[in-house]
């Protein structure tokens, strides 16, 4: 399997480093990351040129967004990957999260070239229950033949404060949840900060099941 590894942390994560490492174990791993973080910029793209430098024989980075990463490794690179992978993402993408995301978007950038993606993502406090619960999410990915590239898959895995041991996989959807926000305007300022969730979680919602220690696994369409 030829798997292309990308991310909106940047080149640098630990966590793009890990998914390296794990995902080397299933094939060849080609990765190619922004030099610098780039998270919030959903399917952004770099309008012109952009540069990237080679840092070994299979890992890039590239001065643009993650959506830029896949399009230089597809036509700049060549590279034909069976999969594209987008993550770790160091927080939660979840229901409306999902729209702003660069993880996710460089994986929906991958499936409108034809591709299959999938996007992880987890607790921004810690790794351990994501470095205990990538292996079997991957593997039960692939055993269930649950890629497509009619859709990705957005992962996310429960909070730190649940313990470091294989968790439980639900399969969900995304709810948009709606939030109030904490608004100040000082001088030329404006800074805004969420406060509190509005309506009720469906418990068949990807919130539903990372707040109760699930791994959740939803699907998202391109027109979704």
């Amino acid at each position: 399997m030829i798997i292309l590894l990308v991310n909106d942390d940047g080149i640098h994560s630990p966590l793009l480093a890990f998914a390296e490492k794990e995902l080397k174990k299933h094939g060849t791993v080609y990765t190619v990351a922004p030099m610098e973080q780039q998270s919030g910029n959903s399917v952004s793209i770099t309008i012109g040129s952009l540069q990237y430098q080679q840092l070994s024989d299979k890992r890039f980075a590239v001065h643009g967004t993650p959506a830029d990463c896949v399009s230089f490794a597809v036509y700049g690179l060549r590279i034909q990957p069976d999969l594209v992978v987008s993550g770790i993402n160091k927080g939660y993408n979840l229901g409306i999260d999902t729209k702003y995301s660069g993880t996710v978007g460089a994986a929906l950038q991958a499936n409108y070239n034809g591709l299959k993606a999938v996007a992880f993502s987890g607790d921004y406090k810690g790794s351990s229950v994501i470095e205990a619960n990538f292996n079997n999410t991957f593997d039960y990915i692939l055993k269930n033949h649950m890629l497509s590239d009619k859709y990705i898959l957005n992962i996310n895995f429960p909070p730190e404060t649940f313990e470091a041991k294989l968790r439980c996989i639900k399969e969900t959807r995304l709810h948009y949840l709606r939030y109030e926000y904490d608004v100040v305007l000082e001088g030329n300022v404006f800074k805004k900060k969420r406060k509190k969730i509005l309506g009720d979680i469906p418990k068949d919602s990807d919130i539903y099941a990372v707040r109760n220690g699930y791994v959740s696994i939803s699907k998202i369409g391109l027109d979704a």
